[in-house]
């Protein structure tokens, strides 16, 4: 918590930092803070970033076009801070241009190689936006899912299944979505495949069931590889269906059949 004393100090000097700093193209807003005394694991509070950025972004409201340099910036030279008040100036700003910051945050995501920053653009850019326009925005997570990027995947995959929690129609829809791309899939499609499998089944059994069901009787190597990635229970059928995988004369299959095979088993057993 932030004392009311501080508060009113990084507001002003935000409001000079805004006035006299920016115009002069000085950049480095970490001048507004670093002097407050308190610190969580040796940082500065977040949030005492977010104080400071909302600030600003008030600050700066329509003319924030003028201020893209300022936000790529913070974003590239500021480090975790930087991050973090760059997700809170864009998440103010696409209020005013929605499809611009989005296309320019994306650019961001797409460019960072590091977990924690990707995850910081992903919670508080782009889940309020996908949330907001949930079955819009659909094909554009599973787009964003083939492209095969592990760092991004990992927090991606998040957000269906934090909609689909209380909006089971959306979470139907978006493993519909899911499953269209599934053939030929690539090893990195296999397992995010698995693993939203693995969160439906806490979310939605019956509908994770039902996926299964609809493949007990292919033949197709990838759909079984995806189906055991994603194992999480023991039923009868599967158990069956993986037997009868288990002989094909396949070797891309088999292997899949004979490690889900060996998992459900192994599960029959504690049950």
């Amino acid at each position: 918590m932030i004392s009311l004393d501080w508060k009113e100090r990084l507001i002003n000097d935000t409001k000079d930092f805004f006035e006299r700093k920016l115009p002069q193209n000085d950049y480095d807003f970490d001048i507004i803070y670093n002097a407050y005394p308190e610190r969580v694991d040796n940082k500065i509070p977040r949030e005492v970033v977010v104080l400071v950025a909302t600030t600003l972004a008030n600050l700066i409201g329509k003319n924030h076009y003028k201020f893209k340099d300022f936000c790529e910036y913070i974003w590239n030279k500021k480090g975790e801070n930087g991050k973090i008040a760059f997700a809170c100036l864009v998440s103010k700003f696409k209020k005013y241009d929605n499809k611009f910051y989005f296309e320019f945050a994306k650019k961001n995501l797409f460019n960072s190689s590091d977990a924690h920053d990707t995850n910081i653009l992903i919670d508080k850019v782009f889940y309020p936006i996908f949330k907001k326009y949930p079955e819009e925005h659909i094909d554009t997570l599973i787009h964003w899912l083939r492209e095969d990027n592990d760092i991004i995947n990992q927090h991606l995959i998040k957000i269906p299944l934090k909609i689909g929690k209380n909006n089971s129609e959306y979470l139907s829809k978006f493993s519909s979505k899911l499953e269209n791309r599934w053939l030929g899939a690539s090893a990195e499609y296999v397992k995010i495949s698995g693993l939203f499998l693995k969160q439906l089944y806490k979310l939605d059994k019956k509908l994770y069931l039902k996926i299964y069901k609809n493949y007990i009787n292919t033949r197709e190597p990838v759909f079984v590889e995806i189906l055991t990635s994603g194992l999480t229970c023991y039923e009868d059928f599967l158990l069956e269906a993986y037997d009868n995988w288990s002989k094909s004369g396949n070797a891309r299959l088999k292997k899949a059949a004979l490690t889900g095979y060996k998992y459900l088993i192994k599960k029959k057993g504690k049950n």
